[in-house]
């Protein structure tokens, strides 16, 4: 997986982002009953994001298309360039990985699956978050910076 010029998301881009869907599934915890499938959406997005940040981190290229989503391959190449994490990581991506790659947080698979509880899910998650936190900032980007703008539209007012 060597990095091409078309993959230039930097391994600080990806774990922001990451950071951001942990952060958005840690302030929905307490609302846990009532958004059970957007928070293992978030929290297995933020584990997607942050595979992708360590392997951007090693300069490589992250997988793109539905192969992309493939949490248990990322969690490989990870270990294979020297990730190492909790032992409770690959039994949790197990139980999310079905379900995180066919959409079935977003929307809905009609067959049985095993999840990991919330609160195992929340552990591992912010035990990855650090460690991922730790290897990217051992190995900064040597990308330059770039500027993104992103324009936010509201409603239109009357005149």
């Amino acid at each position: 997986m060597a990095a091409s010029k078309t993959d230039e998301t930097t391994a600080e881009a990806f774990l922001n982002t990451a950071q951001q869907y942990h952060s958005a599934a840690r302030a929905l915890l307490p609302l846990r009953e009532q958004v059970e499938s957007p928070l293992y959406f978030l929290f297995a997005h933020a584990i997607e994001l942050a595979l992708k940040a360590y392997l951007r981190s090693c300069g490589l290229s992250t997988p793109r298309g539905q192969q992309g989503h493939a949490l248990l391959d990322l969690l490989e190449a990870c270990h294979r360039n020297g990730l190492r994490v909790g032992v409770d990581l690959p039994g949790v991506i197990r139980l999310l990985e079905l379900e995180h790659g066919r959409h079935g947080f977003r929307y809905f698979i009609f067959e049985g699956i095993g999840r990991p509880s919330i609160d195992h899910l929340r552990e591992v998650v912010d035990d990855l978050m650090r460690v991922i936190g730790e290897e990217v900032a051992k190995r900064p980007s040597t990308t330059p910076p770039a500027a993104v703008l992103k324009f936010v539209v509201g409603r239109p007012e009357k005149k």
